[in-house]
């Protein structure tokens, strides 16, 4: 069988974000916590192991949607050990300032003024229903009752998302963006500590040989801004780039490769049948691949834990993989 079509995916196969996108889930749940609700925290909430566990555990392609879930996790484990109300009155859409009056009044209502929470039985748990954030929230309801139902009145996803971009950005970035000051955040992001999987020279080899595209749960703006920092938009046109935006659903869903694929096809002239290979590095990118009827290679290169990744091996192979490299390297091998 010839493959014609190469589909990567961006996050921890192109670019290195154990540092960057990794981290910031990471630290914004921490924020949300220490800062924002003002929590007693002796450690730091969140690792690098549990955010691999929910990777493996599916439907958590989007980080977002892990941070999520993550603070969902916490609220329901804090609420459960303190009587708190729900709050009177609904808070509407993008009123910060009321959703941080909330979460103020939630910790000084806190008598156990901390959390302590293993996170790694609640991931199986929500791994064994399939993954995903309604799966998290069933594991959770079972778990705290109505706890959790009111820990989701504390649970402002957007007040999330903004800490995490704030994080990730940096006070520049954030501000190009979404043309506005940060409020949480004015260091550098943590997107500046990206680095390369793959270098120009050899993507511009393989272009030799195949027709190449980009398939990601990133925004346009992140996506397009490190691929240009590292001299890689010489090798992926935008048109040929699909992100979040461009589809209506996302990994595991196969409509971004799908998308991807028609692109491709329609600029160069291929047949829709043209056999395709796409490149990820977790279980939803295995899925998405499946789904679209497409060869998938698993790459293990941007985790740098040895345990984690053959954690990530095994679940791979136990969802079909077709083939399973640790490197870059290994995979222009067979490439």
């Amino acid at each position: 069988m010839y493959y014609r079509i190469i589909i990567w995916d961006v996050d921890g196969v192109l670019i290195n974000v154990e540092e960057s996108y990794r981290q910031a889930i990471i630290d914004s749940i921490q924020y949300y916590f220490s800062e924002c609700v003002g929590v007693r925290i002796d450690k730091q909430l969140m690792s690098k192991e549990n955010i691999q566990g929910f990777k493996r555990a599916g439907g958590f392609n989007d980080d977002w949607e892990l941070a999520y879930a993550a603070t969902l996790c916490y609220l329901s484990e804090l609420l459960n050990n303190n009587s708190i109300r729900k709050p009177t009155h609904p808070i509407k859409p993008g009123d910060i300032d009321e959703m941080l009056k909330a979460l103020n009044e939630l910790g000084s209502g806190c008598k156990n003024n901390s959390i302590n929470l293993d996170l790694k039985p609640i991931i199986e748990k929500i791994k064994e229903q399939g993954g995903g954030m309604s799966s998290a929230e069933s594991v959770l309801h079972k778990i705290y009752g109505k706890n959790m139902e009111t820990a989701k009145c504390f649970w402002f996803t957007e007040l999330i998302k903004r800490i995490f971009e704030e994080i990730y950005l940096g006070k520049k970035l954030f501000h190009k963006k979404y043309n506005e000051k940060p409020r949480f955040y004015i260091d550098e992001g943590l997107i500046l500590k990206e680095n390369a999987l793959v270098d120009l020279a050899t993507l511009l080899e393989l272009r030799k040989k195949y027709y190449i595209g980009i398939v990601t749960g990133r925004e346009r703006f992140e996506t397009e801004f490190s691929l240009k920092r590292f001299n890689l938009s010489r090798v992926f046109p935008p048109e040929l780039i699909v992100t979040r935006e461009d589809t209506i659903e996302h990994k595991p869903s196969p409509q971004p490769l799908l998308e991807c694929k028609k692109r491709i096809c329609k600029k160069y002239r291929l047949h829709e049948n043209t056999e395709t290979i796409y490149i990820g590095d977790s279980v939803d990118d295995l899925a998405s691949a499946k789904n679209a009827g497409f060869f998938f290679i698993g790459i293990l290169g941007g985790v740098t834990n040895i345990e984690q990744r053959n954690a990530l091996r095994i679940e791979l192979l136990k969802g079909g993989c077709n083939l399973i490299v640790d490197d870059a390297e290994e995979l222009f091998l067979y490439l």
